[in-house]
């Protein structure tokens, strides 16, 4: 590992520092170096609060930032969004050289802000150490890149496919250690989608409980024409945005996805029912599946993982790719993807 290598290497590990509180932005961070030696560390703390490289030349005089090298994970916002241009601070405080893993695929900057920087006359390096750049804000690239949120689909289920019984019961088909890597999922993506019958029958909190990310803010999808606020009253309590999904939203795929833009929803983690499943299923909305089987059989009379009409040919099946299966204590865990397989960090 070279020089840049390694301080880039640090400022990843600052930018992680961001995880599950940046969306719709990246997680970004920044390390400022003179004479070989770090002088200040930064990242991107929230959406609407100091980018990565402010963060870190804060902390700083400017005689200190003089001639000094920075090293950031992604490029430089060169336009006013919720915050001034990252680009003009770094002009302003006389930083001579800045080191880039990736570039920006937003189109507001998409090498704007590499640009700027050598317009002014200072030194710039990109793509170092770029796949792990790309892999950490693979989320953020899919959401600029296909203009809809990734979706991911977990379920536990029996081996025959049932989600519960006759009765609804479904507590617990998955383990604790099944379900702790769910608490992961939430953790990383901005929103859960799931229907009104799931809320009514498991009162969800639909929060994380990994510790010290307890009020993460997780946006609720609804899947409901009620629109009874009191489908609400069983959430945990934080900044997340709950929302109706009514039949004018989910009346096809480009209206959900409007939503979803409008809305900022970059990711989408969807807990059931059946119903919901479908949706997504039938709409060709999902990207990543999680499967939880329980090695047990609930017989023909439980509920069903998917409510859609079934298939009269094997050949008219989408089939996802099998990315890994492991075993979680007495669970098996099925990890499918359709698409691009991207890494999701969890």
């Amino acid at each position: 590992m070279n020089k840049d290598e390694y301080f880039i290497s640090l400022a990843l590990e600052e930018a992680k520092k961001g995880i599950g509180n940046t969306s719709p932005n990246p997680m970004v961070g920044c390390v400022i170096v003179k004479k070989d030696r770090v002088i200040s560390v930064g990242y991107h703390k929230k959406a609407g609060e100091d980018h990565a490289e402010i963060d870190a030349m804060k902390k700083l005089s400017l005689e200190k930032l003089k001639n000094s090298t920075m090293y950031v994970t992604l490029e430089p916002c060169c336009h006013y969004g919720r915050t001034p241009p990252c680009v003009d601070a770094i002009i302003k405080n006389g930083i001579k050289r800045v080191v880039v893993a990736t570039k920006d695929v937003d189109e507001r900057v998409a090498g704007k802000g590499i640009e700027a920087l050598n317009k002014a006359g200072i030194e710039t390096t990109v793509g170092v150490l770029e796949n792990e750049a790309l892999k950490l804000n693979s989320i953020f690239f899919f959401f600029k890149k296909h203009k809809r949120p990734y979706v991911v689909l977990k379920a536990a289920l029996t081996l025959d496919g049932k989600i519960a019984t006759i009765d609804g019961d479904s507590k617990w088909i998955s383990n604790e250690e099944a379900r702790y890597f769910v608490h992961k999922l939430r953790l990383r993506l901005k929103a859960i989608a799931v229907g009104k019958n799931t809320i009514l029958k498991d009162k969800p909190l639909l929060n994380c409980r990994l510790p010290d990310y307890e009020n993460k803010i997780i946006d609720k999808l609804v899947f409901t024409n009620s629109k009874d606020a009191s489908l609400f009253e069983s959430f945990a309590p934080n900044d997340g945005k709950n929302f109706f999904i009514d039949k004018n939203i989910t009346s096809s795929k480009e209206t959900f996805i409007d939503f979803c833009n409008k809305n900022e929803i970059d990711s989408i983690l969807v807990e059931g029912g059946a119903r919901v499943y479908s949706w997504f299923l039938e709409n060709n909305l999902v990207d990543r599946i999680f499967l939880f089987y329980k090695p047990a059989f609930t017989g023909s009379d439980g509920m069903d993982v998917s409510s859609s009409k079934g298939k009269t040919l094997i050949s008219e099946l989408e089939e996802f790719n099998i990315l890994e299966a492991k075993k979680l204590e007495n669970n098996v865990m099925v990890e499918l993807f359709k698409g691009e397989d991207i890494c999701l960090q969890v």
